[in-house]
């Protein structure tokens, strides 16, 4: 059995208790109150809260309540002004924090940062969720062709005759290559061009509508079997599913293609994937010759 003053301050640990749970959504709040507590009870001697005046006699048992002192009332207010600190919010808390206008909780402006909406049902996720999240498996491709292309220089004109090819899967480029042998007009000068290593620089690779095919990105540019330019900005274009366009920096390149495309046309393209897709579709593998 407990004295007054214990009853009392008790009572107002209850309270401010429920007080700080309701209002203060820190997870830090635990934590907070059993340390306030300890510096309570440093101050406060635990003989203080002990029963003096208990009777035993009989089946029942009474306490006495003698009248509350004013030094019990300056115990009771030092609990309380002890405790409010560690369960209470500063008003710089509440200033950091926002209201979620649905579910009305709060949250810290940190915690809102880290999260992003999902725009159709609204519900937040951190972004480390996010990132853990498995994509949506994208149809890949195979597609090749030739290379028919005339490149005019002020001193001569340039035919270019070869082939290429492109492979993706799931939204990687797996493969790209292009070999051409350039003629001059007249047919006494001749070498060769390799287009190597295209490297993607612009999100997911799937084929569009119309199999119409759009990159960007860097690869390397080969003379006479010897790779010369490296990690040189290109730009691929399938055109729906008939022609080839690949551009290639001018300044990067020395103006050697005189700023002109390289054109060719495509004699195969077909949608692949390894997995299968959505409502029911199942397409060859992409890993098949």
């Amino acid at each position: 059995m407990l004295t007054t003053d214990s009853i009392i301050a008790l009572s107002i640990l209850s309270l401010l208790f429920l007080i700080g749970v309701a209002y203060n959504d820190n997870s830090n709040t635990i934590a907070q109150i059993q340390e306030g507590h300890a510096r309570i009870f440093k101050t406060i001697p635990l003989a203080n809260l002990v029963p003096k005046d208990v009777n035993t006699a009989g089946e029942n048992i009474t306490v006495s309540r003698p009248a509350v002192t004013q030094k019990q009332q300056q115990q009771t207010s030092e609990i309380v002004a002890a405790i409010i600190p560690y369960i209470m919010p500063s008003q710089q808390d509440l200033k950091s924090r926002q209201e979620h206008p649905v579910t009305g909780l709060k949250a810290s402006q940190q915690d809102l940062k880290s999260r992003q909406e999902h725009p159709v049902t609204g519900l937040k996720a951190s972004q480390q969720d996010l990132k853990s999240r498995q994509e949506q498996p994208l149809a890949g491709f195979k597609t090749k062709g030739t290379i028919n292309s005339l490149i005019s220089t002020p001193r001569d004109k340039w035919i270019a005759t070869g082939n290429w090819s492109m492979n993706a899967n799931n939204g990687a480029l797996t493969f790209f290559q292009t070999n051409m042998t350039w003629f001059n007009k007249s047919g006494n000068a001749t070498h060769t061009h390799e287009f190597l290593n295209f490297r993607p620089t612009e999100g997911r690779i799937t084929i569009q509508p119309g199999n119409t095919i759009s990159l960007k990105g860097i690869m390397d540019v080969g003379t006479n079997h010897r790779v010369v330019w490296k990690n040189v900005d290109s730009a691929i274009s399938v055109n729906n599913g008939k022609t080839i366009t690949i551009s290639l920096n001018d300044k990067q390149t020395n103006s050697h293609f005189a700023g002109q495309p390289v054109l060719g046309i495509v004699s195969l393209i077909t949608r692949c994937s390894d997995v299968p897709l959505q409502a029911m579709e199942v397409l060859p593998s992409c890993g098949q010759s």
